[in-house]
């Protein structure tokens, strides 16, 4: 989740970059409100279905849709936007967010960013980290995650550091050159971090105050650390053009709208009527999924205008219907207008 707000941040400094305020909230809600309303009436209904039949509900799915409409949120009723939380939330951060935007736009505070990331780029670490810590251990940890943004404040509040993050990132390229230095020390820390999580979690050991409080900091560092580590990764060796990232680019927003469900369909029949093994199942579920999405995204959404309209799938202009998007920020700036 740390890696997909901060790419949608980065999406959104990309969007708002050539665009009025006006004409980014517009398409902001074009693209992320009319696909959730949509999923949340046609795409998330089968997985409260198959929920309900699994613990013991008889009823069949066309006497179980009607009831969505009687618009009594779940789990007492059968609507919610279920893991489309996630683009719910983008729009809150893309709407609140948009002043702070607007001030980091501007070219004088664009320099003034970049000037001193550039003299002191240990800085960089500690504006796009430091934020998340302190929300986490201050707000987060007295919080559960409920995923429904009325009683989620404190995770609303810790995923909207890396959103903002991913905007800050976009307005400071020396950012990307210190992250990119970095490789080697960032993916060896990520992966010491996870080590000492672990080594803690299955122990169990019990920690005193201090030790606890190291631990604690140690959970949203380890997040970052691995978030960065893709990033440079990323952009240090698939900084490249190559056609099924043309596609992907397109397809992968209907991908995440269409995944959860078609998942736990397949994965209902197969845990219920199938006698496998754990990985057999494993594989089946997920290679079944995959290849149903595309069948999906193919044949039913890329087609159609007025399904790639109810996705969230931008349509090109004329004058870029051939562009090969060579450039990996033209890759980015495209995928998130």
């Amino acid at each position: 989740m740390p890696l997909l707000f901060f790419i949608s941040g980065y999406g959104s400094y990309l969007a708002l970059r050539k665009r009025t305020s006006g004409r980014y909230l517009k398409e902001r809600s074009l693209r992320l409100l009319v696909p959730l309303v949509f999923a949340m009436l046609i795409i998330v209904p089968p997985q409260i279905y198959f929920e309900r039949i699994f613990n013991g509900a008889t009823f069949n799915y066309l006497s179980f849709y009607p009831t969505v409409f009687n618009f009594v949120p779940y789990p007492e009723g059968n609507l919610s936007w279920h893991h489309m939380w996630f683009v719910l939330y983008l729009f809150i951060y893309s709407a609140i967010l948009l002043p702070v935007f607007l001030y980091l736009r501007k070219e004088n505070v664009q320099k003034r960013v970049n000037n001193v990331i550039k003299n002191n780029g240990w800085l960089a670490y500690i504006i796009l980290v430091a934020p998340t810590i302190i929300i986490y251990l201050t707000y987060t940890i007295n919080t559960n995650r409920a995923n429904d943004l009325i009683h989620d404040g404190g995770w609303l509040t810790y995923w909207g550091t890396f959103f903002l993050a991913g905007y800050l990132a976009g307005t400071a390229p020396s950012m990307w050159v210190r992250i990119e230095k970095d490789t080697r020390s960032l993916a060896g820390l990520a992966i010491l971090s996870t080590i000492l999580i672990n080594i803690v979690r299955w122990n169990r050991i019990e920690l005193d105050a201090m030790l606890e409080f190291a631990y604690l900091f140690l959970l949203p560092l380890s997040g970052w650390l691995w978030l960065l580590a893709m990033l440079s990764f990323g952009k240090r060796f698939l900084n490249k053009s190559h056609p099924v990232l043309v596609y992907a680019n397109r397809a992968i927003y209907p991908f995440y709208i269409l995944h959860q469900t078609i998942i736990i369909i397949i994965g209902y029949y197969i845990v219920t009527l199938v006698d496998e093994g754990i990985l057999a199942k494993y594989i089946f579920i997920s290679s079944a999924s995959f290849i149903l999405s595309v069948v999906i995204y193919e044949y039913l959404i890329r087609p159609y205008r007025v399904m790639r309209f109810l996705f969230g799938v931008k349509e090109l202009p004329k004058s870029e219907k051939q562009k090969d998007f060579s450039n990996l920020e033209e890759r980015a700036e495209y995928k998130a207008a």
